[in-house]
């Protein structure tokens, strides 16, 4: 009589389980390189450095002003 693991496969294996061992092992281990991979560029655009231009922070400034102002009430909406 074979003994069964919580997984289906046998506890007492031959050649063929052992197979089937280092595949399913294999598998996992690929998985997990992926999962690390996905988690190592999601950390890498959320960490990465945006430049901008002198022109941006210009329009920015002036964008940002231009609120203030109409928060002020200096212009119309």
């Amino acid at each position: 009589e074979v003994e069964l693991s919580s997984d289906g496969s046998a506890v007492n294996t031959g050649p063929k389980g052992v197979i089937n061992d280092w595949r399913r092992f294999k598998q996992l281990e690929t998985e997990q390189r992926q999962e690390q991979r996905r988690e190592m560029e999601r950390l890498i655009k959320k960490l990465s450095m945006t430049c901008r231009s002198h022109l941006d922070e210009e329009t920015n400034t002036q964008k940002q002003k231009e609120l203030q102002e109409k928060i002020n009430g200096k212009v119309p909406w």
